[in-house]
């Protein structure tokens, strides 16, 4: 370790939540809420509507002051009931009700989370993931409690149960993401994967501090955002935390509201471009982890958003175990996507790990991974690579700048 390698980065620490609001699920997998008039409706759009109090048989309302009432049926679902009449499958008071389920929603409101990330560049969703989906995903990992496990090989990771897919129309942080950019219509840029990062050695070729897809700020790639883009924000990354990210594990190093700046990071900080050059590591040490960039600690199931252009570099794992996480880079539908994901969309869809997916879910899913374009019969036309010609014509290396 050479001398300036002190790790002396600034720890922002994410408690463990003490509660969670709870979201109302329908059938088709669309929310229970209450509008400003204080009439219950259903719907896909995440607002502070559909935040709801559980207590014993009875629903309280996060906003207002309408309280509903629970009465169980088959399958772990409940019938709603507001003042003894039952909610249909529209939340309409009706006669015949439909059956709601439940699942765990945020810690704080939609609104909080949106007004940290407007305000900051980022905004962390504090265990934001159930207990099961949390399990599932360490499972394919092979990390924390499933650590002796090997990883499948056979499958792709999409397709080893739902846990994946579900955690990518997470829909707090999918509509954090669309009102941040400013637009409905994003993307996932590449499929998502969970990542392993194992106890570094101390000698390996380690990750330099770069802006993510589409700036690419700092990294020597085509393609790079060339100048500032101002309001018009053209990323929104995601780090589901699988495992719980401290400092010590390895949690991911960043200069918290360096997107503001609308550049990227300095040389003498070590960009990743220069830090994955053979030899560099032991030429020059660690990237820069002094006491001007920050660490975000936070639990397992936790997710992080920031925008792209943020300053920040894979951390060090200095433990004995391996560390678990997601990277999600959301972009507006108008940016070329980063990689083509529609063989890990059709090898879901044709998976038993799609039927464990509620309509809502799919559809969310869909809309996240299939990438259009407008061509001569309209939006129709799905983009795809080319194998064919992707074998045929070499890959052109371009010069280093």
């Amino acid at each position: 370790m050479k001398g300036g390698d002190t790790f002396e980065e600034h720890v922002v620490s994410v408690p463990q939540p003490t509660s969670h609001y709870t979201m109302v699920v329908g059938v088709d997998g669309r929310f229970l809420g209450i509008d400003k008039d204080g009439a219950t409706y259903v719907t896909d759009t995440v607002s502070d509507d559909l935040m709801w109090r559980r207590r014993g048989a009875s629903l309280e309302h996060a906003r207002s002051s309408v309280v509903l009432k629970l009465s169980t049926t088959e399958a772990n679902q409940c019938h709603v009931t507001d003042d003894g009449t039952p909610l249909d499958a529209e939340g309409n008071r009706a006669s015949v009700g439909a059956p709601y389920s439940f699942v765990q929603g945020p810690e704080k409101l939609p609104s909080d989370y949106l007004e940290h990330l407007a305000t900051y560049g980022w905004v962390c969703l504090s265990a934001i993931l159930p207990p099961d989906i949390i399990n599932s995903l360490q499972r394919i990992a092979c990390t924390d409690e499933y650590s002796e496990r090997s990883p499948d090989r056979s499958r792709r990771q999409i397709c080893q149960g739902s846990a994946l897919a579900k955690t990518a129309v997470e829909p707090i942080s999918v509509w954090l993401a669309r009102q941040y950019m400013q637009t409905d219509d994003i993307r996932l840029a590449h499929s998502p994967g969970i990542g392993v990062m194992t106890p570094d050695d101390g000698q390996r070729v380690v990750q330099g501090w770069h802006s993510d897809y589409p700036y690419h700020w700092g990294i020597n790639a085509a393609g790079k955002v060339p100048t500032p883009s101002g309001r018009t924000v053209m990323g929104v990354q995601r780090i589901v935390c699988v495992s719980e990210f401290t400092k010590y594990r390895g949690a991911t190093a960043f200069k918290l509201g360096s997107h503001a700046l609308e550049r990227g990071p300095p040389e003498n900080w070590g960009v990743a471009r220069d830090a994955y050059q053979p030899g560099h590591r032991a030429a020059n040490g660690l990237p820069y982890n002094g006491p001007d960039a920050d660490v975000i600690e936070a639990p397992s199931g936790s997710m992080i958003l920031f925008d792209t252009r943020t300053w920040h570099r894979a951390g060090i794992n200095r433990s004995e175990q391996n560390r678990a996480a997601i990277l999600m880079d959301m972009t507006p539908a108008y940016i070329v996507p980063y990689s083509d994901t529609t063989g890990d969309y059709r090898a879901l869809v044709e998976s038993d790990a799609y039927e464990e997916l509620n309509p809502r879910e799919r559809l969310e899913f869909q809309r996240l991974m299939i990438h259009r374009f407008l061509g001569p019969a309209g939006p129709q036309s799905v983009i795809g690579t080319d194998q064919e010609l992707t074998e045929r014509i070499p890959l052109q290396r371009r010069a280093r700048y």
